[in-house]
């Protein structure tokens, strides 16, 4: 089975279940983060959400009065998108597609906007060409805002380390590829995707998001959490931070 092939399994196997597992404190600060960089990185018009998955950044956009085209690879996540627009009265603002990051169905220069949240495009085997698709699409001087999996994530790091699994320690520090329960992901380094995207022409800023939280714990936050947050609002951009998030956070404008 290709990796594409998993993927679209995966996540056809997850949709009925994908908006109530990843629904915690910690996510809701990272989707708090992620929407308000959104709307400061956005100008009005049409935008193009890569891997929309149940719609929450295209219906947050939508309600914004932005013109939203979602894009996902599976078609349960499209249907339950889809029933999600129609409750919420977008059908004017929204539409959806099912289409591959690789191979985008739409003309050069057509969109005034990019966004691809949650790690999609950590998701992408063939990420130089989904890459140069986001070029190909976005207006010059338009911005693209994504999230990927960081390699050195820091909470990860530290897990791992204090619970002595070394094999996936090994397996970190050789690979940038793992694969688990059949889902397929890439994990770049802060220098890796910034080279990666100022080698096919855009102009780059890298941020962290979850510098140290774990997105993965359904409990209500510890109260020193809430520090956390703050401490990660005022060092985002900032070096050596910005490295060490479990997503890195990346605007980029199309010179």
């Amino acid at each position: 089975m290709s990796h594409t092939t998993s993927i679209v399994k995966y996540y056809e196997d997850l949709a009925d279940n994908y908006d109530n597992r990843f629904d915690n404190q910690r996510l809701e600060y990272m989707r708090s983060v992620e929407n308000r960089v959104l709307l400061n990185s956005l100008k009005p018009g049409l935008i193009l959400d890569i891997g929309c998955g149940t719609g929450e950044q295209t219906l947050f956009l939508a309600q914004k009065d932005y013109q939203v085209i979602g894009v996902d690879i599976s078609g349960e996540m499209i249907r339950i998108a889809k029933d999600r627009v129609n409750n919420a009265g977008l059908n004017d603002k929204v539409s959806l597609i099912l289409a591959s990051a690789e191979a985008l169905p739409f003309k050069d220069n057509c969109v005034d906007g990019l966004i691809s949240i949650f790690g999609v495009y950590s998701h992408v085997p063939n990420i130089n060409i989904a890459i140069q698709e986001i070029y190909r699409v976005l207006h010059n001087g338009s911005l693209a805002v994504i999230t990927v999996v960081n390699r050195w994530n820091l909470t990860w790091w530290v897990k791992t380390i204090l619970n002595a699994k070394g094999r996936w320690l090994l397996h970190a520090l050789t690979n940038k590829e793992y694969t688990l329960n059949g889902l397929w992901t890439y994990y770049f380094s802060k220098s890796e995707l910034s080279n990666m995207l100022k080698n096919n022409g855009f102009k780059v800023s890298i941020g962290c998001l979850l510098l140290l939280l774990y997105p993965h714990n359904n409990r209500k936050l510890y109260f020193y959490e809430k520090f956390f947050m703050r401490f990660e609002d005022k060092v985002r951009w900032l070096f050596p931070f910005n490295s060490l998030g479990y997503y890195h956070l990346a605007v980029f404008e199309k010179k």
